[in-house]
């Protein structure tokens, strides 16, 4: 048969930056969110004189970019930086071997292979 199109292939740089990228975005989208869910279940039997620090939700997101802006809805978000781009980096770049090695003559996967590589 004819011999891959491995013009196609994408440099392993391009995949590292491509996953530590994918990674800090995905962060910094759901990040607020898991924060306030945080905060929620930390101050759920905390009383301030009497009452619970927060009504719900909304009331956390209100307080939390009231008292300390909207980077306070990303307090103790470096730590996490540290641990997913590096994890998404090398799944992006580990996917994109296996599909290089994997793929067929027209650079197509099958279903089983596709899986094989971790979609």
């Amino acid at each position: 048969g004819m011999s891959k199109n491995r013009g196609d292939q994408k440099h392993p740089i391009k995949s590292i930056l491509a996953g530590g990228i994918a990674g800090a975005i995905e962060i910094c989208v759901t990040y607020p969110t898991e924060y306030v869910k945080t905060q929620l279940q930390l101050h759920e039997n905390k009383l301030i004189g009497g009452k619970p620090k927060y009504k719900g939700i909304i009331d956390c997101f209100y307080k939390t970019i009231k008292y300390n802006g909207y980077l306070g809805l990303y307090r103790g978000l470096s730590s996490l930086f540290y641990m997913t781009i590096p994890k998404n980096a090398i799944r992006f770049t580990a996917f994109e071997t296996m599909k290089n090695r994997l793929q067929d003559d027209n650079n197509q996967l099958t279903v089983s292979k596709r899986m094989l590589c971790g979609i």
